[in-house]
């Protein structure tokens, strides 16, 4: 590591420290203070940057009057890092350091404290020594705390931010060691932390920054000052979640009163920092009597918030473990209530069919308020949508819901969106008309849809789930992206009909709905004046069918319905979306397998297989589009996993073409997708019969069945789109490359005479020269003898470590960065370090 910066670090101390040298680019600072912060994690490190002297002449140069701010900003921070340790600290307060640089803000030059750099400099300077005691009796002794505490309010919100931080991680790491003040078992302690060590732990000392930061907390929500209550809010669960559950427990004590007040006046401002810190709270803290005061605080809370603001916190309440059923009950209420309210204003069902609430709890006026009006009506229902989907994420915390209610519920919405749900009051008929053809709300809805099908039980709720999509696939008026949401729903819902225990009734549903007016309106979205319906629906077709490819019945009903011609004439869509989505998903179809036979015999199928591979290689051979081109590779890699779909003679006829087109394309996709095909196309059965026990077959059949192999991948072209690739441009290309080829190398040592050629492995040739090589020893890739040389002869493993090393691995050393700081300041005019 020394000999990274030895040479070039004095030099760029010099510049640092020199004000008439040019100013360095503050990127480049920042990356040297990464390295710096880098190397102190080790205590060996920091011991030599330590010694270094340039370093410790550029943090005297900090008495200069003339600094940059920039430049005194750095020299904080590196301050900070070198007196990470307590005998460094100590020796550089002694030499006046530490005073000049950290002690009350009030002795700097005004215009130096007055740039936003410095002061967060500074901040930053002291977190980084934040590990012992000698820093914190410091901060106490020249009255730093309380210029913490201001910088809190500071014009600067980066330097504000910083503050806060710094504020809590002093707190958190003077009281992790109050427990032990307490106990009285010693003055002086030792404690280990994530941190590092600390040592000499001071109880007095403690007691002192405690207190401070503890008094301007609990006078800042005593303030009625609404900024300086949500600072202290903020900074409150900051601090839960820094600090140790026990120690917070002690803190918690002194402010719990501040926090009831404040649960008894006016929320409109302070409820959304109040909620966080009760839940922060509720969740790092593990000690039952603070638990039970956490509990009773969120239940005022939670009563006390209007609808929209308390739908995070029931949210977030939800989530809590070991969270009293009482207070659940009541989140769940509070989060279902205006899909309750909607329901029971539009829809004849009777009220129990909604979801089941505490009847207990009152209801809240103000749903009422925020449904009359069209822009509330949207947001509140929007969001409690948006927390519903995010609830159903959650398996662990849905036992005791009422899904066949919140099923009705949604439904209903969701038919208001579209008009064909009939409202029973003039409360839901103002509903409807505020959510007739609202895309956000279709959104939402379709999200929550989704999600809830795992935990259907009741035909009748498929089939109302199954027809509602259909009517929004069917509607004209369905915005692109709420028909996606829709497709993905009705999939979805369609799977479930198989997968659920007793799938005989379900499957019966299944088969009513598919024969119903599917079909008809799926050919019809497939030709939507609108490209994006015409993408997601051949996208659900696919996918369908690639779920569905097991069960004959379905096969034999799309192979009869036209379908599959359909997607075919997709093809040669004018939109490349498409293009793209109809080979995927004819890949998906098995349009191959002989579930899909719908032709009359066996002549007009390979006529049919003619075709579609034909349509394939022109779209890769001619496309000028990069993703249709991605997804026909894509396709036939996928065919040469799985044999079926391609016997093995179409297999070793069609490879090769694709190979020698898609191996030379200018797209990096399509050479990825090209590797996996020739990957998958090695992986057949030959070579693994060859790699499972050829140990145990005589020499001479081994190394005639490697032979063979090989011979066929030469014949095939694969070596040579290989060693192509091996030297491609794109990193991820020729690491593919050569992961396949250290693959084909370990096969080919297994050949007998190959001992001749092993002593000369270690060749690590570049682009050019590996062509030469070839050329010069008249090697051919058509060979299989010259394939076996070269493969052995080749340094592999090297160039596989070469491209496993990230592209700017030189540049980013600290070397390369020190250079380029030295190349700014001596092109002082111009100022172009490269900092990447």
């Amino acid at each position: 590591m020394e000999n990274d910066y030895a040479e070039l670090l004095p030099r760029v101390c010099a510049v640092l420290g020199d004000s008439r040298k040019s100013v360095v680019d503050d990127t480049c600072l920042e990356k040297l203070l990464d390295c710096f912060q880098a190397i102190t994690g080790n205590e060996t490190e920091l011991c030599i940057l330590q010694k270094i002297p340039c370093l410790i002449n550029i943090v005297n140069a900090s008495k200069q009057k003339d600094l940059n701010p920039s430049i005194l900003s750095f020299i904080m921070r590196l301050t900070g890092l070198l007196a990470a340790s307590e005998d460094h600290f100590c020796k550089l307060e002694a030499d006046g350091i530490m005073n000049s640089l950290f002690g009350n803000p009030a002795n700097f030059e005004t215009e130096a404290w007055k740039d936003a750099t410095v002061r967060c400099g500074w901040l930053l300077g002291i977190q980084n020594m934040l590990h012992h005691e000698a820093l914190i009796h410091f901060l106490c002794k020249h009255d730093c705390i309380s210029e913490i505490i201001w910088l809190q309010k500071d014009p600067s919100i980066f330097v504000a931010s910083t503050a806060s931080q710094l504020l809590a991680n002093i707190l958190s790491f003077t009281l992790q060691h109050s427990e032990f003040a307490t106990l009285k078992t010693s003055s002086k302690i030792e404690v280990t932390d994530a941190v590092g060590t600390v040592t000499q732990l001071n109880s007095t000392v403690w007691s002192e920054c405690v207190c401070a930061i503890t008094e301007h907390i609990d006078e800042f929500l005593r303030s009625n000052i609404t900024s300086n209550i949500q600072q202290s809010l903020k900074l409150l669960s900051k601090i839960s979640v820094t600090c140790s559950p026990v120690c917070f427990s002690s803190l918690w004590l002194k402010i719990e009163g501040s926090i009831k007040l404040l649960l008894n006046g006016d929320l409109t401002t302070i409820g959304q920092p109040l909620a966080e810190l009760l839940l922060n709270v509720s969740r790092s803290t593990r000690c039952e009597v603070l638990h039970s005061k956490t509990w009773e605080l969120l239940r005022i809370l939670l009563s006390s918030l209007n609808q929209a603001e308390a739908l995070p916190l029931a949210t977030g309440i939800l989530k809590l473990q070991n969270c009293p059923q009482p207070l659940r009950m009541q989140a769940m209420t509070t989060m279902f209530q205006p899909l309750n309210y909607i329901f029971n204003m539009t829809s004849a069902q009777p009220k129990d069919a909604a979801v089941v609430l505490d009847e207990g709890l009152n209801h809240r006026v103000d749903i009422e308020q925020h449904l009359s009006k069209k822009s509330t009506c949207i947001s509140l229902i929007c969001q409690t949508l948006s927390h519903l989907f995010e609830f159903l994420k959650m398996p662990s915390q849905v036992k005791d819901l009422s899904y066949q209610g919140l099923i009705n519920s949604v439904l209903t919405i969701l038919q208001l969106c579209i008009g064909t749900a009939v409202p029973t009051t003039s409360a839901g008929i103002k509903i409807g008309r505020h959510l007739i053809g609202c895309i956000k709300v279709q959104r939402a809805g379709i999200d929550v849809i989704g999600a809830i099908v795992q935990w259907t039980g009741e035909v009748k709720e498929v089939e109302n789930a199954l027809n509602l999509l259909l009517d929004y696939v069917r509607n004209p008026d369905t915005d692109c992206t709420v028909l996606k949401k829709t497709l993905q729903a009705l999939l979805q819902w369609m799977l479930c009909c198989i997968k659920v225990a007793d799938s005989a009734v379900f499957e019966n549903k299944l088969q009513e709905f598919i024969h119903g007016d599917f079909i008809s309106i799926i050919k019809k979205r497939l030709f939507d004046v609108h490209w994006e319906i015409r993408d997601s629906t051949v996208e659900f077709l696919g996918e369908l069918c690639f779920q569905f490819k097991e069960i004959q019945s379905f096969c034999l009903l799309i192979g009869t319905s036209g379908l599959p011609h359909l997607v075919l004439e997709l093809l040669s869509d004018p939109e490349s979306y498409v293009r793209a989505s109809s080979i995927i998903a004819l890949g998906k179809m098995d349009y191959l397998s002989p579930n899909w036979q719908t032709l009359s015999n066996e002549k007009n199928l390979m006529e049919e297989k003619k075709i579609i591979l034909s349509s394939l290689l022109d779209i890769l051979n001619q496309d000028t589009e990069g993703f249709p081109r991605r997804a026909v590779v894509k396709v036939f890699a996928d065919w040469a996993k799985n044999s079926h779909k391609l016997s093995s003679c179409e297999l070793a006829d069609v490879v090769p073409v694709v190979l020698k087109i898609g191996g030379y394309d200018l797209d990096w996709e399509v050479k990825m997708y090209s590797l996996e095909l020739a990957e998958a196309f090695i992986d057949g059965s030959p070579f693994k019969s060859i790699n499972s026990y050829a140990d145990a077959l005589p020499n001479n059949i081994r190394s005639t069945q490697v032979r063979c192999f090989l011979q066929n991948l030469c014949d095939t072209g694969i070596f040579d789109i290989l060693f192509h690739a091996l030297w491609d441009c794109d990193r991820p290309v020729a690491q593919k490359a050569c992961k396949i080829l250290m693959k084909l190398k370990t096969t080919a040592s297994r050949a007998d005479s190959i001992e001749n050629v092993k002593n000369l492995n270690g060749y690590k040739p570049n682009s050019e020269s590996f062509h030469s090589w070839l050329s010069h020893n008249h090697l051919n890739l058509k060979n299989v003898e010259d394939v076996m040389e070269v493969l052995i002869t080749l340094d592999l493993e090297y160039q596989h470590q070469h491209l496993t090393c990230s592209s700017d691995h030189i540049e980013t050393s600290l070397r390369s960065l020190l250079q380029d700081i030295l190349a700014a300041a001596e092109n002082s005019e111009e100022n172009d370090a490269d900092c990447y």
